[in-house]
């Protein structure tokens, strides 16, 4: 497993594949062709998967193998045939006469059907998995160890899960920590409740009240719960506040997301609060992200104003073979014109032709002067944020 990690880290699909190939255990094997499906969900390891479960014997591993099968179909769009599967893993789960194995295995099978975005299902499980533990006599330290595990997987899955179902799975896992006088972990669960009820309830306001607190980490969890229509924007806004105050991996990875729900989303802001969000980011010395930000802006002009910025944050940064490259590919004529003619200037060209200014970039995070007594307040919602050349009187 430890080479199928190594080459996965890698990005190396067919070393993966080939090592995953010689485990000789059919259920290590099964897991660990799970890991490469993860990221590669191609047939032909699904092929292999089904393999390795006909090779498996004890029954327990047999349970946990329908369900990791299953999975893989979900995650294929092959629903009837993923069902199929879950249904298999619950029946022999549901076999066992111990409440302990039972109990472990249903909130095994549990895990595997969140992960395939089944909640409500998933849920239901979980909660027959508490009952089935809490439902053993005598309550033997095995059990309780059992019943902690499960308590400790059920609130990771609701950390995974965007939606407000994940509400339940928390209150779920509250109950079973207070059953197990595990207070202080109910307690944080509790708090965790009440702050995703408000989010619910009010929205971004909570958010940004988190943010202006310092509690970034909390703000960074709590905004998968916004509306959908809001959620990719103020992920945006709070990964340029991350960047500003000094929080680049975390910055880095808030964009990241954001950027997946956009791409793969329904709801994504508009051209103008994309550009305007870039436009912050390139104030601060940030040239990547702004340059992944035009890429998905749909008016020509305004993805051409803002490469153009880009372009130049390039040439400051002395990388003028990337700024002419990113000007090369500017789609408005005019822009490009004018960006490859400042290109060509000294080290202020861009402004005389009508570009702000933006950031050398040299030290990401670097505040312009003429920014600081705003920008560190973290503020965001400023007004010079038109189109480079629209409205500069300079």
């Amino acid at each position: 497993m430890e080479a199928v990690k190594r080459y996965l880290s890698r990005k190396d699909f067919k070393s993966a594949f080939n090592s995953a190939l010689k485990i000789e255990d059919s259920f290590e094997r099964l897991l660990a062709l799970l890991r490469i499906f993860d990221e590669f969900p191609r047939e032909e390891v699904l092929s292999e998967m089904l393999q390795a479960l006909e090779g498996i014997e004890d029954k327990r591993e047999k349970a946990l193998a329908y369900s990791i099968v299953g999975r893989a179909f979900y995650q294929l769009g092959r629903e009837s045939a993923g069902e199929r599967y879950m249904i298999l893993a619950v029946s022999l789960a549901r076999e066992f006469s111990s409440p302990r194995i039972r109990g472990e295995l249903l909130a095994g099978i549990a895990r595997n059907l969140a992960i395939s975005d089944r909640y409500r299902d998933a849920y239901l499980l979980f909660w027959e998995a508490v009952e089935t533990l809490q439902s053993a006599r005598g309550l033997s330290s095995a059990v309780l160890s059992s019943l902690l595990s499960v308590a400790r997987l059920i609130e990771k899955t609701a950390d995974e899960i965007n939606a407000p179902i994940a509400l339940d799975y928390y209150r779920l896992a509250k109950e079973v920590y207070e059953s197990l006088f595990f207070n202080l972990q109910a307690k944080e669960l509790s708090e965790k409740i009440e702050l995703i009820e408000e989010v619910l309830r009010r929205g971004k306001t909570v958010v940004d009240s988190l943010v202006e607190k310092g509690d970034v980490e909390k703000a960074v969890d709590l905004i998968r719960f916004l509306d959908l229509r809001e959620r990719a924007s103020e992920m945006l806004k709070l990964s340029y506040w991350l960047f500003l105050h000094e929080r680049p991996d975390l910055g880095r990875r808030v964009f990241e997301d954001a950027m997946n729900l956009i791409l793969v989303g329904k709801f994504r802001p508009s051209d103008e609060e994309l550009f305007k969000i870039a436009k912050r980011m390139l104030r601060i010395g940030l040239v990547e992200e702004p340059l992944v930000l035009a890429g998905i802006i749909d008016d020509s002009h305004l993805a051409s104003e803002l490469l153009g910025e880009v372009a130049i944050a390039y040439r400051r940064m002395g990388e003028l073979s990337k700024a002419r490259s990113i000007a090369e590919g500017i789609p408005d004529e005019s822009v490009k014109n004018r960006v490859l003619k400042a290109l060509e200037g000294g080290e202020d060209v861009g402004h005389e032709q009508g570009l702000p200014l933006t950031g050398r970039g040299e030290e990401r995070g670097a505040v312009p002067e003429d920014d600081r007594g705003s920008e560190v307040q973290g503020e965001v919602g400023q007004e010079e944020d038109n189109p480079a050349g629209e409205g500069d009187d300079s």
